[in-house]
């Protein structure tokens, strides 16, 4: 991958970036009405500082995302150690389970905010447990309020985090309750992580109104204040249906991109908190070690808290119906699935699992399956588009299905079997041996990770690479005829693709692109990128210069006006030339028969200073009609990366 394929989502990351640097993409960013916090921006911006070429500047990207994802593993093998699974080994497997579940694998190859809402919740759970290993007040306070800052800064990379942290709040409760003890300092915790929440909110605000334009952030999609405001109406006509269809749909992915192991640790998650719960009122010892248990607690309600939040996220989405995958939504729930597998394989490794509680799962599935096929398949079958990105946990269980063919009942059908498949050979692994157990559902879960990783390999990532190239050939290509120079004339894109204008953006650092859907708004003395096919006759008939510069692909690049005009003469011919070609291409359009002759100081090479003090502002606020955009929902329901049709 050179450049990025998920619009609009890593570009605005990178703008973020750019503007911790010093640069700002407000004149391109107001086109994007989706917020995607700052946390990955921020990460990035030492690239942005360091590297110059913007190709090396995203695989710089993709490198620190490899670094962040690969502290996954190692957290995995530590909490398998701490939970005393017994044996190297064992640690190892739990380990590979986690860092190598395939939407990791995926999700980090893009500069989109996934990695770091990946690995904040690992780190913040390690930090619990170190929290426990404090010997003192002193230090167990200071760590205590790291742990608060961090999961209160958490919410600057994705506010889908939210579920995590009420996820630890309330797993650090249970434990309190049912075992009377604090492995963190309250106090500490949350005097850290309420200043830390609100530094979130207000440094949130101030970049959407900066980058994004917007001075009421409620205008922007994908925030809090959004989610807020919309909360109640979101449910008025047939919004508790939809609500419960989502609902559905979100239990059936996550029950199916774990293999059915989801269901197991709902039935083991049960299996804790009830014998907690009947050991605290009998006043007995607990059979479930401290740590362990709020390692279950923590892992199961964070899925459980993100699937709420996904749930209350999409029911209302405006592809609703549309797309297949609007509903089953499923990369907020990837960013957790692996604490399901990982608390599995511990229950499994220390306390071993019974009969019952795979006969349980079993049950749990049917139940989330039947209630998925009365209620959100009929709504899924009818829609006319899918994408691959969001369900992409389900396509390793699609065996022999094209991807890009649209999800069908027989494919549907086949994700539930393949898990019931699993939970068959489990049962015939618990019930008839013991021994080997460990060994057989260890060996089991590698071959299914070793798998998904393969298809993710082979598959997947070769899509994303080659509608990458596609998506990017023609602005590229003529992102190379811009004048990416200090005091070179700004850009106006008109009635562009909105990648295509980001991507001008990111190509071209050193100058302004603005947006514009006016053709009456363009600005003089800009160069101007329109689509081939695009009226821009109103411009071509008027006395001022309208030079055509490039034409690549779909995308054709004017230099407009005196200033633009000569600028570009002044760049690609020799200084002898200058004058001479100047007379020929600017005075004739530029000079009206009743008109004085402009002045031969007017058609001389512009000053930096001039070239930059006097371009035309096209957009000040965020509510400007000239700038308003097609619904523009990201990823998430309006972009076309990855749509199968």
């Amino acid at each position: 991958m050179s450049f990025p394929a998920v619009d609009p989502n890593e570009l605005s990351v990178i703008a973020v970036a750019d503007l911790f640097a010093g640069r700002s993409w407000a004149g391109v960013m107001v086109s994007v009405d989706y917020y995607y916090g700052f946390l990955q921006g921020l990460i990035y911006t030492p690239v942005i500082l360091i590297f110059e070429d913007p190709s090396v500047q995203y695989s710089a990207m993709l490198g620190i995302n490899a670094m962040l994802i690969s502290t996954v593993p190692l957290i995995a093998y530590y909490l398998a150690y701490r939970m005393r699974t017994g044996k190297i080994w064992k640690c190892i497997i739990t380990a590979f389970a986690a860092g190598g579940y395939c939407c990791y694998f995926a999700h980090t190859k893009f500069a989109w905010t996934e990695t770091v809402s990946i690995v904040l919740p690992w780190f913040i759970i390690r930090l619990v447990f170190s929290c426990a290993d404090c010997r003192s007040k002193t230090s167990r306070f200071f760590m205590s309020l790291l742990t608060g800052f961090v999961c209160g800064i958490s919410l600057a990379a994705h506010i889908r985090l939210s579920a995590v942290v009420l996820a630890v709040i309330a797993a650090l409760v249970l434990e309190r309750i049912l075992f009377g003890k604090k492995l963190v300092n309250p106090f500490a915790f949350f005097i850290a992580l309420i200043p830390a929440i609100a530094g979130v909110l207000a440094v949130s605000t101030v970049i959407q109104r900066v980058l994004w334009c917007a001075e009421d952030p409620a205008l922007l999609k994908n925030t809090l204040f959004d989610f807020m405001n919309t909360f109640a109406e979101n449910f008025s006509g047939d919004g508790l249906k939809r609500m419960t269809e989502t609902l559905c749909a979100q239990l059936y992915y996550y029950a199916a991109t774990t293999w059915g192991l989801g269901a197991v640790s709902f039935c083991l998650f049960a299996a804790v908190i009830s014998a907690c719960i009947k050991h605290k009122h009998r006043k007995e010892p607990q059979t479930y070690e401290l740590e362990l248990s709020v390692f279950a607690f923590f892992s199961v309600l964070s899925v459980l808290f993100t699937i709420v939040f996904s749930t209350m996220y999409r029911f209302s989405s405006d592809g609703y119906g549309v797309y297949q995958d609007t509903m089953m939504f499923g990369r907020f729930i990837d960013g957790i699935v692996p604490f399901a597998l990982v608390f599995v394989l511990i229950m499994l490794f220390t306390h071993s699992i019974s009969m019952n509680k795979i006969l349980g799962a079993a049950a749990v599935l049917g139940v989330i399956y039947i209630a998925f096929i009365g209620t959100a398949v009929p709504v899924i079958l009818r829609s006319e588009s899918t994408r691959i990105a969001p369900v992409l946990g389900l396509y390793p269980l699609r065996v022999g299905a094209a991807s890009r063919e649209l999800l069908n009942f027989d494919s549907l059908l086949l994700t539930m079997s393949m898990t019931f498949c699993v939970m068959g050979v489990l049962l015939v692994v618990i019930s008839c041996t013991k021994k080997y157990r460990s060994i057989i559902i260890s060996a089991l879960m590698t071959m299914i990770t070793v798998y998904s990783l393969v298809f993710i390999s082979v598959v997947y990532l070769p899509i994303c690479r080659t509608e990458s190239v596609e998506k990017n050939r023609s602005v590229s290509e003529l992102s190379s005829h811009v004048y990416n120079q200090n005091g070179a004339p700004a850009v106006t894109a008109y009635n562009i693709s909105r990648h295509d204008a980001l991507m001008l953006q990111f190509l071209n650092r050193n100058i302004t692109v603005k947006v514009t859907f006016d053709i009456e708004a363009v600005p003089e003395n800009s160069f101007l990128v329109v689509n081939k096919g695009e009226d821009v006759s109103a411009l071509e008939n008027s006395r001022t210069p309208f030079l055509l510069v490039a034409e690549c692909g779909e995308l054709r690049l004017y230099a407009y006006g005196e200033r633009a005009s000569a600028y570009m003469v002044s760049q690609d011919i020799g200084e002898e030339e200058l004058q001479t070609e100047k007379e020929t291409l600017i005075p004739e359009k530029t000079t009206a028969p009743t008109e004085q002759t402009t002045p031969e100081v007017t058609t001389t090479v512009p000053e930096t200073s001039v070239t930059t003090t006097e371009r035309t502002p096209i957009v000040s606020t965020y509510t400007l009609p000239s700038v308003i955009t097609m619904p523009a929902e990201s990823l998430d329901d309006e972009d076309n990366w990855a749509v199968i049709e």
